[in-house]
This record gives C-alpha cells, sequence and structure tokens, in this order.
C-alpha cells in the first residue's frame, strides 16, 4: 500500500475506475464540470456495512477529523460551522434514513489497501484518458465517503483539489460554477479559504443561475475543477458518493501565492492575483514553498503547512501573554506559600 501523502506510484494494470469520452475529457479537464462515467457503484467496499467498518476504524485509531457526523441542513447559504456535530459512532451510518444527518469518511484509501488499489487505478484513468503523463505532479490523493440523509444541502463552498464525485447509491443534484468567475467568487475569498476558512466562499443568490446543474445516480460522476464553487441536494433516499481527489503541484503553488497574497492585503497592501506577474508568483510560492513541509503525510502537510509554521511565533507569544498574572508572578510577596493537601 502506497503511504498516503507520498507521490503517487504505479502499478498493474486493473479494471478501469472512470470512463469519459476523451476529447471531452482533454478540453475540460481541470478547467469546467463534466459529467462521466465509473465502476464503483456495485462494489462490496461502498456498502453500508462496509462503511460501518471503515467509520469503526477511523474511531479505534482516535481520528475525529476522518470520520465526521454532523446535523444536516436545507440551506444552500449556510455555513459548515452551522451543521452541528454529533455523537461519532459507527452506527450513525445504519441510521440516516430519518436522522437528516451527514456523514464523512476521509481518507478512506488508508483503512485497507483494497481502497487503495481503487484509487490508484481512478489515477491512472485520468493519466490515460489526458493522453500525458501527470502522476509525478501529484502530492496528495484520497478517497472520501460522504453519506447523507434524504433531502439535506452540502453548503456552498470550494474546494482545493481536482475531484471526481462518484455517485454509489441515491440520487443527488450538484451545481457547479465558473472557478475563474471573479464576480462570483473574488479573490479576497479565495485568500480566505487559503488561509482555513471552509466559509470562505459567499453564496450570491443574485448569480445562482450561473451554475450548471449535475443530476447524478449510481454509475454517475460529475468532475469538480479545483476552486470550483458549488452546493448540493441531496434526492429522497440516503445518498452515497465516493470524492475521488487530488493536489498537485500548480495547484499547490497557486495555493501558496494566494496565502501570501492574504498576509500581503492584511498589511494594507494590493497583491497581484495569481497569473499576473512570473516574477511575483515565483516569490511568493517560493517563499512559501520553503516553510513547507519537505514529506507532505496529509492534506494539511501539503497546502497549509508552510502557513502553519509562519503562525507558530505568534500563537505562541499569545499563548504566552494570555497567561494569568499570578502564574508569571508566583506567590505575593508576604503570603507563606500554603501546604497541599
Amino acid at each position: 500500500m502506497v503511504v498516503p501523502g507520498r507521490r503517487v506510484e504505479r502499478m498493474d494494470r486493473r479494471s478501469p475506475v472512470l470512463s469519459a469520452e476523451t476529447v471531452e475529457f482533454q478540453q475540460h479537464f481541470g478547467i469546467s464540470a463534466f459529467s462521466l462515467r465509473h465502476y464503483l457503484a456495485d462494489s462490496d467496499l461502498f456498502s453500508l456495512a462496509a462503511l460501518e467498518d471503515a467509520a469503526a476504524f477511523w474511531i479505534a485509531h482516535d481520528r475525529p477529523d476522518r470520520f465526521v457526523v454532523s446535523g444536516g441542513q436545507g440551506k444552500t447559504n449556510a455555513k459548515f460551522s452551522e451543521m452541528a456535530d454529533r455523537t461519532r459512532i459507527a452506527s450513525a451510518i445504519g441510521g440516516l434514513t430519518h436522522s437528516h444527518s451527514y456523514v464523512k469518511i476521509s481518507n478512506i484509501n488508508a483503512v485497507s489497501s483494497d481502497y487503495q488499489k481503487l484509487l490508484q487505478q481512478a489515477l491512472l484513468d485520468v493519466e490515460d484518458l489526458l493522453g500525458q503523463k501527470v502522476l509525478s505532479n501529484v502530492t496528495w490523493a484520497q478517497m472520501t465517503v460522504f453519506i447523507s440523509s434524504p433531502n439535506i444541502v452540502t453548503p456552498y463552498h470550494i474546494d482545493h483539489e481536482a475531484n471526481f464525485l462518484c455517485q454509489i447509491a441515491g440520487e443527488k443534484d450538484v451545481w457547479l460554477f465558473d472557478p475563474n468567475d471573479r464576480e462570483l467568487l473574488p479573490d479576497p475569498e479565495i485568500e480566505k479559504f487559503y488561509l482555513g476558512d471552509l466559509n470562505g466562499a459567499q453564496y450570491r443568490e443574485q448569480l445562482g443561475d450561473r451554475g450548471k446543474r449535475f443530476q447524478l445516480a449510481p454509475g454517475v460522476a460529475v468532475h469538480h475543477p479545483p476552486l470550483a464553487p458549488h452546493w448540493v441536494r441531496n434526492g429522497s433516499s440516503v445518498s452515497i458518493s465516493v470524492s475521488i481527489n487530488f493536489c498537485m503541484t500548480e495547484l499547490d503553488r497557486k495555493a501558496h501565492i494566494y496565502q501570501v497574497n492574504s498576509i500581503m492585503r492584511r498589511l494594507g497592501l494590493r497583491p497581484r492575483p495569481p497569473g499576473q506577474s512570473v516574477m511575483s508568483d515565483t516569490l511568493k510560492a517560493g517563499g512559501m514553498r520553503l516553510l513547507c513541509a519537505s514529506e507532505p503525510r496529509s492534506y494539511r502537510d501539503v497546502v497549509f503547512s508552510g502557513l502553519d509554521r509562519l503562525r507558530a511565533p505568534y500563537r505562541l507569544a499569545s499563548r504566552v501573554l494570555r497567561k494569568p498574572r499570578s502564574n508569571q508572578m508566583g506567590p505575593s510577596s508576604g503570603t507563606r506559600p500554603t501546604k497541599g493537601v
């Protein structure tokens, strides 16, 4: 099994995971959304029983970030912070018909080699469909499963990675927007996202008709370009979806430029967006890259480790300054310390 976070390695050819019309794939990959087919819907690996086992695996390994149970909601412009946390028990998956909940199992490919092989094959399929070598530029790849109750909405948001959302069971509608529309998605909102604010992208009701609706059913997938704003509405039954998502060198570079721009903007400067100056982009990305983890072992390492290291001294100073005065000065003069009892 390939360690998550290491560059993707080649493996023996297996049955394909993704299938698409080659010309359309090459024209739109990474740029705009499009539908395609996948072959995961009949796999026992994505049955409710298997997914309960995967959830139990992350519970046993004390990884609350990799198995999340939240309360569902129905508003497009809601925030992820409004989706209240619920008890993390594997059996929550079996009760989704009536619980109005949302379940996310991240990095399921690290649970077993069977999931990892599917992820690897999907990445090989992407390379074959593009007709060019791209795997050497993949810096992080993972498979995430979303299981949700009928009729709930996943709020409007953006993601860093390139993504193929594959429907396994149930139906859902996905609205995807142009990631290059700066009226819809201004640079400051992207910068907020790359500072770690999941609610950075703001839904604009008056621009809602700019989204394209994709209807997903078992066997159907949709490609999400990086940073493409989107929101999702579930159908009338429990939905199971698998996200095949991955970071690439150029995406990470752009993320680091946005992070530097956000810092500059907070200093009162007016930074150039990525792509307007080769020299400026090189300096920003290179400086942040020096701070990043050299051997990333998580998505956060890939995208945020440089920013985390930059913030570390300020966080330490803040903790020191917040210490109670009595702790810093010790017992006051004239007062004899009390012996413990």
